[in-house]
């Protein structure tokens, strides 16, 4: 069905990567009359720094090790967390004031000069080269008040200050001191109601903090690393592992029909494939028109319908349903090849040109066949597609740094995990340092968003920049995406929230 070498090679690669990866699942089973649960995920790659990642699948450890100032509930509202409320002096200046008698898991005290220390490392040259830390560029100041009482000035006025913080894992000041990002990487201390016990290649396992503020109910919980979805079904239908996460929707029945319990959430993520204007070479995708055409060549709704069986949405934008900001009236791209073809050949490229593309599989539910699907019909049009599949670190590597060897490389728009609409364009635009695409007529709409206090009129300039990127086509929109989690029916009080496990009461039966 699919036409080019290049895209059999890869379909190859990861069919039979899946295969393999099924027949290698082996777990020992858990020590007898202990309390534990066993977690199914992607990577396992990422360790106890919070600060070297910015989503999932190093959040699912560190949710269970931190705990943040402050997180979105699952209408995307910021909660508070280790602050009990705060205070917006004015547009550049807020205040926390942080509850009491919180240690961390070594026995430090959790006060003010730990959230301090924190935010100061972050503003630090090695800090600012993080993950995390570059989410704070526009942070000028961290200054303690008293003991329980904080204060963040900012450089210019930031309207989602508290929902970024839900990125910020407060971390022991003396441990981060003494062992560096390195040596905290693999001895973590933190507040949360689990602590490390072993990290190995292919797991890691947290047993519970008895000095927690919000202790675990487990003994321990278990994360193994199975990167296929079909080593990850094979685990739980087998009942080696208690919780799968990324599976995908023809997993369902089978999930179901075995006694599971399945959870569908839509995802804070859009699903696209990013197009890269900021080369060493010149690139046919410097032009709009190109750009376009490669969203009409794509037949989206067909993803959407066949491949997440009606569970997601063709996407038409960077915004996500579940975060602030999203416009519902935002059409995605018609599937229409002919307007394609005519845009490709009044830009002067009627015979298509190459384009390799980047991605990672087994993420997202079906998204190697979405990506599949994707390259069968760039072909149609004439794009000559060569699809390589890399490995998250690399993936993260090149990202960071704009390294692709690429034209293209699969992207996520993603809103997580301070669900607001503005985050998605502090990477995939001209904002990003090392930026792999830029259109300034997107900057001056970015920089009102990212200012604007005032709620109504954020929304207002939030729709109006999706639209402008929907005509800029800085990527191939191709799904709102969705998770597909099994669920042992032995767990009790599995809450999932913005991609996020809750610890605090997750349990078994």
């Amino acid at each position: 069905m699919y036409s080019g070498k290049t895209l059999r090679r890869f379909l190859a690669t990861t069919v039979a990567g899946a295969v393999l990866a099924a027949a290698a699942v082996v777990t020992a089973p858990a020590p007898a009359g202990a309390a534990e649960v066993r977690i199914g995920v992607n990577d396992v790659s990422r360790h106890g720094n919070p600060f070297a990642g910015r989503g999932n699948p190093g959040a699912f450890l560190w949710a269970s090790l931190f705990d943040p100032l402050a997180r979105p509930d699952e209408n995307g509202a910021p909660q508070p967390v280790l602050s009990s409320n705060w205070t917006i002096v004015n547009p550049t200046t807020w205040e926390f004031n942080l509850r009491g008698g919180i240690g961390f898991s070594n026995g430090e005290q959790f006060i003010s000069d730990a959230v301090r220390a924190t935010m100061e490392w972050l503003l630090t040259e090695d800090g600012q080269a993080s993950v995390v830390g570059r989410e704070f560029r526009s942070l000028a100041s961290v200054s303690v008040i008293d003991g329980d009482t904080i204060r963040f000035v900012t450089k210019a006025p930031d309207p989602i200050l508290i929902n970024k913080l839900a990125m910020v894992n407060i971390v022991a000041p003396k441990a981060w001191a003494d062992l560096g990002a390195e040596g905290f990487n693999a001895n973590p201390v933190g507040t949360g109601p689990y602590v490390a016990e072993d990290f190995a290649a292919e797991s890691l396992t947290v047993k519970r903090n008895p000095s927690a503020w919000q202790p675990g109910k487990l003994d321990r919980v278990v994360l193994l690393g199975l990167p296929e979805q079909a080593s990850r079904l094979q685990a739980l239908l087998s009942n080696q592992i208690d919780v799968a996460f990324g599976m995908g929707p023809d997993n369902i029945a089978q999930m179901e029909a075995s006694g599971l319990d399945v959870l569908v959430t839509p995802a804070p993520q859009v699903m696209s494939i990013m197009l890269r204007t900021e080369q060493d070479k010149d690139t046919p995708l410097k032009d709009r028109r190109v750009r376009q055409a490669l969203n009409y060549a794509v037949d989206t709704e067909s993803m959407a319908r066949d491949l997440l069986l009606g569970q997601g949405k063709a996407a038409g934008q960077g915004g996500t349903p579940v975060a602030f900001g999203y416009d519902p009236s935002i059409e995605p791209y018609p599937y229409d090849p002919a307007k394609a073809k005519a845009l490709l050949a009044e830009a002067g490229y009627a015979d298509g040109f190459p384009m390799k593309i980047e991605v990672i599989t087994g993420s997202f539910p079906s998204d190697a066949d979405i990506y599949q699907k994707a390259a069968q019909d760039l072909q149609a049009v004439g794009i000559q597609v060569e699809m390589e599949r890399v490995n998250f670190p690399d993936w993260l590597k090149k990202f960071l740094n704009n390294t692709w060897e690429g034209d293209a490389f699969g992207s996520s728009w993603n809103s997580a995990p301070y669900m607001d609409s503005v985050r998605p364009y502090s990477y995939q635009t001209c904002a990003k340092t090392k930026a792999h695409f830029c259109d300034d007529a997107q900057t001056p709409l970015y920089q009102q968003v990212s200012t604007e206090m005032d709620p109504d009129k954020r929304k207002q300039l939030l729709s109006d920049l999706h639209k402008l990127t929907k005509e800029v086509a800085p990527a191939i929109f191709l799904v709102e995406q969705i998770d597909i989690t099994g669920v042992n029916k032995r767990i009790s009080d599995f809450r999932y929230i913005n991609r996020s496990i809750d610890y605090t009461t997750l349990g078994v039966n």
